[in-house]
């Protein structure tokens, strides 16, 4: 099975359009939220991110959940993955893991590995007994009609450098899509801003 492997489409190929709404603001009240919403219109998926956040590339992936032996699409019933980053960090600053950042994905699955999709497959880090990982969180998932796992972890780097990883992924009933949401900083930063990481995954929703 192949899974997130590839590389990025060049900008020029992204097939699907994100919509970054502005400045959410709240139905009782008159204030800014201090949230935006990041919405992909054509699989019905949006979540919440802090308005400080940046959306920093989004688009239609070649990242398949295809069998290894033959990973040529079904002619006819390919669709394109798509994914969108973020990242917390201020300008300068991006991809520094002392700030939060993250991806959420949409996977469609290839018919023929629909009966062997399982949450397990979607978290290898937890089946690798190295030591230096601990998870410190398991939550049972449901949204609209699809459902699956959030799980975080800790994982020591070789540098003794903390970082935990909190990831939630979803499945429909069929196993023919896969919903990813993940987000990864240092211990520090991820305590500080817990807060508002539970806020992203509990906004997150499906409307197939």
């Amino acid at each position: 099975m192949r899974l997130n492997g590839g590389m990025r489409l060049p900008s020029w190929a992204r097939a699907v359009p994100l919509v970054l709404v502005a400045t959410a603001v709240l139905a009782a009240g008159c204030g800014r939220s201090g949230y935006e919403y990041v919405e992909n219109d054509d699989e019905t998926v949006f979540l919440k991110i802090p308005e400080d956040w940046q959306v920093v590339s989004e688009g239609a992936v070649n990242f398949t959940i295809a069998p290894d032996d033959d990973i040529q699409p079904i002619y006819g019933e390919f669709v394109w993955p798509w994914r969108a980053e973020f990242d917390a960090a201020p300008s300068g600053l991006a991809g520094s893991f002392d700030y939060v950042q993250g991806y959420v994905e949409v996977q469609p699955v290839d018919r023929r590995m629909q009966a062997q999709v399982r949450p397990d497959l979607f978290f290898p880090e937890l089946t690798v007994d190295t030591g230096l990982v601990e998870q410190v969180r398991h939550d049972l998932v449901t949204v609209g009609d699809v459902s699956g796992h959030r799980m975080a972890w800790k994982q020591v780097t070789e540098s003794g450098v903390t970082f935990v990883s909190d990831r939630l992924v979803l499945i429909d009933s069929l196993g023919s899509k896969v919903y990813h949401l993940h987000v990864v900083c240092t211990l520090g930063c991820y305590n500080a801003n817990l807060a508002e990481i539970n806020e992203v995954m509990r906004t997150f929703t499906v409307e197939d």
